[in-house]
């Protein structure tokens, strides 16, 4: 059996603030295996964006504490291996943004950064090794070379002319297609992509969801993939874990798990979608209830049309199965 890249068990994460204890992650279980990806999907406030920080290693603590479960990354357990141990782990993680504007260098063409980037992993990361090496000509120009590969991988059919131009010199598109050729320069493990094909037109999506998929299954990577976009999911996730209020509620494979729902809050997330069969689209009702007090039993029970007097006495826990798994007193004895 393969191992999984990332697992998460029973994670629970606060965040300490002025006002009290806000519980922003609880009970949150989930796996990514090499060369499959893995969606995470929710609405806006649901924890997607922690989860994601929490795994790349760039979330705050303090505020936030791990307060309960455990994170396995690359087969190891986070809780026992020192601060400088977790930060070498980082160099097996890649993150692909949203919008590459914020994160290119409009003052640079394409081919500084990518090298910057390439020299940096080169030196381990370490600030010392990478100065003497990126004025080293032999080393820019070997980092240059690979640049120019990279770009390669990602279906860009003149790599040297790209690696020439500024960021303002490309399309949205081409741009996001940078991003990916720069994420694969640390020979990355996990991939963890946060919506990267949301500012693009439909036909740019489409390919670039094909490409990552592409990269993920040629490369052998785990990919964790954070989106709002239920269509998306379908297209690029083989596996969907919902999130309602920091808990997962449902997971599955993506095509049955959107077909067929269970929690009620996923069928409303799938009614939600438009139609372009015409009728307007059924929204949920309510808000997300507050971290810092939230529901004593299920978190969308508050919300929910058919909870009853359980869901809001108590919070549903239950163990994952082998293909489907739903958080919710409706199947208490698991999903048929």
């Amino acid at each position: 059996m393969v191992q999984p890249v990332v697992r998460l068990s029973s994670l629970r994460v606060d965040f300490k603030t002025t006002d009290g204890l806000e519980q922003v992650i609880k009970n949150v279980s989930l796996e990514i295996a090499p060369g499959e990806i893995v969606g995470l999907v929710g609405e806006t406030g649901c924890g997607k964006s922690v989860t994601a920080k929490l795994l790349l290693g760039i979330l705050a603590m303090p505020p936030a504490v791990i307060a309960g479960g455990k994170v396995e990354m690359f087969g190891k357990d986070l809780s026992q291996l020192g601060s400088g141990e977790r930060e070498a782990l980082k160099q097996f993680i890649a993150y692909v943004p949203q919008d590459p504007t914020g994160v290119l260098n409009p003052s640079f063409t394409i081919g500084t950064q990518m090298i910057d980037m390439i020299v940096w992993y080169e030196s381990g990361r370490r600030l010392s090794r990478y100065f003497v090496k990126r004025h080293h000509r032999a080393t820019v120009s070997r980092a240059r070379d690979y640049a120019a590969h990279l770009l390669g991988k990602v279906q860009i059919a003149d790599p040297n002319q790209v690696l020439s131009r500024y960021p303002v010199q490309l399309s949205g598109g081409m741009r996001q297609r940078v991003m990916l050729a720069m994420a694969l320069s640390g020979s990355p493990q996990l991939m963890i992509a946060d919506e990267p094909t949301t500012a693009l037109d439909v036909t740019v999506q489409k390919r670039t969801i094909e490409l990552l998929k592409d990269m993920v299954a040629r490369e052998g990577l785990a990919g964790l993939y954070i989106t709002h976009d239920l269509g998306v999911a379908r297209e690029i996730c083989a596996r969907t874990y919902v999130m309602y209020a920091g808990t997962t509620v449902e997971s599955g494979p993506t095509g049955p798990l959107l077909d067929s729902p269970l929690h009620p809050y996923t069928r409303g997330l799938v009614e939600a979608i438009p139609s372009l069969l015409g009728g307007l689209p059924r929204t949920i009702p309510g808000q997300v209830p507050d971290y810092l007090a939230p529901p004593p039993g299920c978190r969308f029970a508050p919300r929910c049309d058919t909870a009853f007097a359980r869901c809001r006495a108590s919070p549903p826990t239950v163990e994952p199965e082998s293909m489907r798994s739903v958080s919710c007193w409706l199947y208490e004895g698991g999903p048929s």
